[in-house]
């Protein structure tokens, strides 16, 4: 799909939920903005390339926003059909997009220690076998820098919060942002338009800061990865406004609860009791509130407000 002239959303899905990798077109340069899985990086993306009659030759550079196997797990994969691309992703990321294996113990398989929530073993070995193995990146951005296309300037920003070196990409020429999953408004939904899961943001506060510098960005159109283009003042201050908002209610809900426990509460039994309080997602989905809830745990505990006894497995948390 076409959404101007030199920028293309190539339309894919994952778990039933809409892809959307784009692609922009300049006089000199071509730049992807994630890869996809390796399934989308075989075959969604050649597809599309042969569909507006695009070289694979012409893409020079794959700009990964963060590490999450939809967007990094096809690097390996782009990097060996299109061999003179050039990877490059947020420096804080870095490690994480050019090791499937550090990404699978870091953000999936991250909550088994001191949680007991993991994957069972059939959705794990699909996890892996979504990447397309070890591959260095050419560069890693701190946000700021430039890539001139040839007809315009984009500019990298850094949109912290789902991960520490997220990136964006903004066209000032068009004032388009591509942000990739920077902001997850009340979560995902599927392609038929039901909600499938919650918003999986890791770091509370620069994800509060990265929703405000969106929303003051003057941008005419924003476009994420998997939510439709936002268009004019009043759906992107929409969109903001409900992705700040889940932060506000969840940060609410989790605070009330431990307040009415004493004794305290699990991780696992935070997100199965608040689950259906927050959203409209499956009840088998609530668990994927780990992400989002260890980032308000973590910041309760570092204001004083919260404590974490360790001593006990799964650890446990209480009001102070």
């Amino acid at each position: 799909m076409e959404l101007y002239p030199g920028a293309h959303l190539i339309e894919a899905e994952i778990g039933g939920r809409p892809l959307y990798l784009p692609l922009l077109v300049g006089e000199r340069e071509a730049v992807l903005v994630d890869c996809g899985t390796r399934r989308h990086a075989a075959e969604d993306i050649p597809r599309y390339l042969a569909s507006i009659n695009l070289p694979g030759k012409a893409l020079t550079f794959a700009l990964i926003t963060h590490p999450d196997t939809d967007h990094s797990g096809g690097a390996g994969e782009v990097a060996r059909r299109y061999p003179h691309i050039r990877l490059i992703c947020g420096a804080a990321d870095r490690a994480l997009i050019e090791s499937p294996e550090q990404l699978f113990s870091f953000r999936y398989d991250h909550y088994r220690k001191d949680h007991n929530i993991f994957y069972d073993e059939k959705t794990a070995a699909g996890i892996r076998d979504s990447c397309s193995g070890y591959q260095p990146v050419f560069l890693g951005l701190t946000g700021g820098e430039t890539l001139n296309i040839g007809d315009r300037v984009l500019e990298v920003l850094h949109l912290p919060g789902h991960s520490h070196g997220h990136l964006g990409l903004y066209d000032h020429k068009h004032r388009v942002l591509f942000y990739g999953d920077a902001i997850q408004g009340r979560g995902y939904q599927s392609l038929k338009g039901g909600w499938v899961l919650c918003p999986t943001y890791l770091y509370v506060e620069p994800y509060l800061q990265t929703i405000s510098r969106i929303e003051h960005l003057g941008a005419e159109r924003i476009v994420g990865c998997h939510w439709p283009v936002w268009q004019g003042e009043q759906e992107i201050e929409e969109f903001c406004a409900a992705s700040r908002n889940f932060v506000s209610t969840a940060d609410r809900l989790i605070f009330d609860y431990l307040s009415g426990k004493p004794s305290g509460a699990t991780l696992d039994e935070l997100c199965q009791s608040l689950g259906a309080e927050l959203g409209e997602w499956p009840a088998s989905a609530h668990r994927e509130l780990s992400f989002a809830f260890v980032g308000h745990l973590k910041r309760g505990v570092s204001q004083g407000l919260l404590s974490v006894e360790r001593s006990s497995h799964p650890v446990v948390y209480r009001r102070v």
